[in-house]
């Protein structure tokens, strides 16, 4: 008896042990988007001012790309704008309206990039109230410094995402000439600065090095000599993935082993969302890189990328700059004109011909219509079911004590430029009705109704 049972115990204890090394040695994936450049030009400032409720609307215009961000599990961008107050301006200084930073983290962005040729714009006075903003709205951020000891301390950035830790340069060419006093910190490209950066970052333990760049020739669609020395300068010094910026025109993407281990180069990911309508310039790309983790450790990384158009659209007095996916966008006949949507096309098959020469390991990622994120695309494109919370709670967005109503809840804004709290989007009148069932189940005891909301965000009840 005694035997079995030791017996069963010497069993039950080589499962546990298989268990916790299958356990260790399950491989995990960590999905990170970067994007380009996220401009706000003067028909985009005045495009996005919402008079009805005297507040400037971007969630509009980013509404078709937030559930690709928002499926990552980490998303950075490009902020390529000061936010130094009123007034706000367009180029050639850019002085950008204070929602921005919380439109691009309410869709999912999780860091912004900050050292770029327009950081200077606002002078000192730009500079630190662009942080003082992405600090306010929690939005994590890097590049320029309000002083050393800020930067010392925060300096490179470091994300833990599933026990990876990950670290975050970046760095400008320049500044347009404009220069702003200590003790403000700008980083610029600098190889010294550099290789002090990345020893920092493997002193931190960082196991992933990820270097954003500010370089490159305005719209020229190929690298120059300078982008490639630098490229090839941070792996030599053990940076994993080199992410580049300001030609407003796309760049190739690049998988390649580089003294034994991959690395991943974008040499431009072109414009996130700009005013730049002219051929090349009116889009650009989300490069999605998928990592694979074995232990701890990289061990293999998949790059595909979504290109991006950017379509300016009239609509209820605003005029949202629309970033879309590449996706069927003919179901809705008035949305897009003849001319927008050859240009579109232009736009896609420019990019295409270009990365089908240059791109290294890389691939295109088209949206389904069938998938969940298309299902999602084509609702913004047909109009949708959705509940509506018509108890009187603060506009424009839910506050409550209770939690539940900020967990089901999100501000949308319809046709008349006000806001309501809706939840959910369905295709059917009948799933919309299982949904409010839902929610009653869980406590809601607010007044609720379904309505159909429009392509012109228009209210039906």
């Amino acid at each position: 008896m005694t035997h079995t049972r030791i017996s069963r115990q010497l069993w039950l204890f080589s499962l546990f042990i298989a268990f916790c090394f299958n356990a260790n040695s399950q491989e995990e994936k960590i999905s990170i988007l970067f994007t380009g450049d996220v401009m706000q030009h003067g028909p985009q400032i005045t495009g996005a001012y919402n008079k009805k409720a005297d507040v400037y609307e971007y969630e509009e215009s980013f509404k078709f790309i937030k559930p690709i961000v928002e499926s990552k599990d980490l998303a950075v961008a490009n902020l390529e704008v000061t936010h130094a107050g009123k007034p706000y301006k367009g180029y050639p200084q850019f002085s950008a309206p204070d929602e921005l930073p919380q439109a691009l983290k309410n869709i999912g962005f999780d860091v912004l990039v900050t050292a770029n040729n327009h950081a200077c714009d606002g002078h000192e006075k730009g500079v630190t109230r662009t942080l003082d903003i992405l600090d306010k709205v929690g939005i994590k951020h890097t590049g320029t410094f309000r002083n050393a000891k800020e930067r010392e301390a925060n300096y490179p950035l470091i994300i833990e995402k599933k026990g990876l830790r990950i670290a975050i340069l970046n760095y400008t060419y320049g500044t347009n000439g404009l220069f702003v006093a200590a003790p403000l910190i700008i980083n610029y490209i600098d190889s010294a600065v550099i290789a002090k950066d990345v020893a920092k970052a493997k002193s931190l333990k960082a196991d992933y090095i990820i270097c954003s760049m500010h370089w490159g020739n305005e719209y020229k669609s190929l690298p120059n000599t300078y982008q490639q020395n630098y490229e090839a300068y941070c792996y030599e010094l053990g940076v994993d993935m080199v992410m580049g910026g300001h030609p407003h025109v796309l760049q190739p993407i690049e998988k390649k082993v580089v003294d034994g281990k991959t690395r991943v180069t974008a040499w431009s990911m072109g414009n996130f969302v700009s005013n730049q309508r002219d051929r090349y310039k009116n889009g650009g790309i989300f490069v999605n890189t998928d990592l694979t983790l074995k232990e701890g450790k990289v061990k293999d990384i998949d790059v595909k990328y979504n290109f991006l158009y950017v379509h300016a659209k009239e609509i209820n007095g605003m005029k949202p700059y629309y970033v879309l996916p590449v996706f069927d966008y003919s179901s809705y006949k008035g949305f897009m004109s003849s001319l927008d949507s050859a240009n579109m096309q232009q736009f896609f098959e420019d990019s295409r011909k270009l990365y089908d020469k240059h791109n290294l390991a890389t691939s295109e990622e088209i949206i389904k219509e069938n998938s969940k994120i298309g299902k999602i695309i084509k609702s913004h494109i047909d109009g949708y079911y959705t509940i509506y919370l018509l108890d009187k709670l603060s506009n424009p967005a839910v506050k409550s004590e209770d939690n539940v109503y900020k967990a089901f809840f999100l501000k949308r804004m319809i046709s008349d430029g006000t806001y309501i709290n809706a939840s959910g989007m369905f295709d059917s009148k009948e799933m919309a009705e299982e949904h409010l069932e839902f929610l009653k189940d869980c406590k809601v005891e607010k007044e609720m109704k379904i309505v159909f909301i429009s392509s012109e965000n228009k209210l039906v009840e």
